[in-house]
């Protein structure tokens, strides 16, 4: 693994494809960029592929860039832990020693996106989401009490209720003045349903990826296999039926029962109705994403779910 430094005063300001790159060869003076391509635009990070091969994530917040120092750390347990792949940083770089990471450089897992219009073939569907289930299984099973090395904070079920009652109380001041007074009664309905169920934090906490969504699955579809599973920097210790709400949302409700089909956990018979809670949660962040950003079209994406309370079907 590499560290690199520069002094503060040579940072140059990431505002473009242009920026990152500034970036990179300031950090790496000798390294040749042939190709230099953004491959996503999220929330979290900018993320740049370099020769085909080769990507850098640039967390783009300072909280996300903590959530990188963990995922550092993490990393190693899990390639240990997990039937697939993860990143391997050879690269990471910082101003300073202590300071926080600027990025991470690693070499590309080889492999596309998980996506439903990439499964024409209902073997290929089952096979993946057999992989799928497999992985939770291993990813679940990960002892808790092990990852202090890696900056896992612990957290019990009680703890997690009380995360999710203060995100209603956020909904309730920073959302439900955008709703209607019908709408209102709805969402308070709904979370007041979910919470006030004792039975909803019966679960036993487990590691979790928390942001398990198709984009960060990365599959090998000639072979109808997932190799891989990218971006950790939300991991936590939480509920598992969190790491079940991309399928919903994105690939749907059969998928995700294959999913669960070949999951070690599928004894919890709650996890399948706190997962479609956790997609239904979803449309929230969108909406608080946009506040912080200022970018008004996560709102309104985030206040049409809200309004068409639907997971893909």
């Amino acid at each position: 693994m590499t560290e690199r430094s520069i002094s503060q005063g040579s940072r140059p300001e990431p505002m473009d494809a242009d920026g990152y790159r500034r970036l990179l060869e300031a950090h790496l003076p000798g390294i040749e960029i042939r190709t230099c391509e953004p491959i996503t635009d999220g929330w979290s990070s900018y993320v740049l592929e370099v020769n085909g091969r080769r990507i850098f994530r640039f967390p783009r917040r300072p909280e996300i860039a903590h959530g990188v120092e963990t995922e550092i750390l993490l990393l190693p347990l899990l390639a240990e832990a997990l039937p697939v792949a993860v990143p391997s940083y050879d690269v990471i770089a910082r101003d300073r020693p202590d300071d926080p990471a600027l990025f991470v450089g690693y070499d590309k897992i080889q492999g596309q996106q998980l996506h439903r219009d990439s499964l024409p073939v209902q073997t290929q569907r089952r096979q993946l989401a057999r992989d799928i289930g497999e992985l939770l299984s291993a990813l679940h099973s990960i002892p808790t009490d092990g990852l202090a090395t890696a900056n896992v904070a612990p957290v019990t079920a009680d703890g997690w209720r009380r995360q999710y009652q203060a995100m209603f109380e956020r909904a309730q001041q920073d959302v439900f003045p955008l709703l209607d007074v019908e709408a209102q009664r709805a969402e308070s309905a709904f979370w007041h349903e979910f919470l006030d169920d004792d039975e909803n934090f019966s679960f036993v906490p487990a590691l979790v990826h928390a942001d398990l969504g198709p984009e960060h699955i990365i599959c090998d579809y000639g072979q109808s296999r997932v190799v891989g599973v990218i971006d950790w920097e939300d991991a936590q210790i939480g509920d598992p039926a969190m790491d079940v709400t991309g399928m919903l949302n994105e690939m749907g409700e059969a998928f995700a029962k294959d999913v669960l089909e070949h999951y070690a956990g599928n004894t919890d018979q709650r996890l399948p109705n706190r997962a479609r809670y956790y997609a239904r949660v979803v449309p929230y962040h969108h909406i608080w994403f946009g506040q912080e950003t200022g970018a008004q079209v996560h709102v309104r994406q985030g206040l049409k779910r809200i309004g068409l309370h639907t997971v893909v079907d």
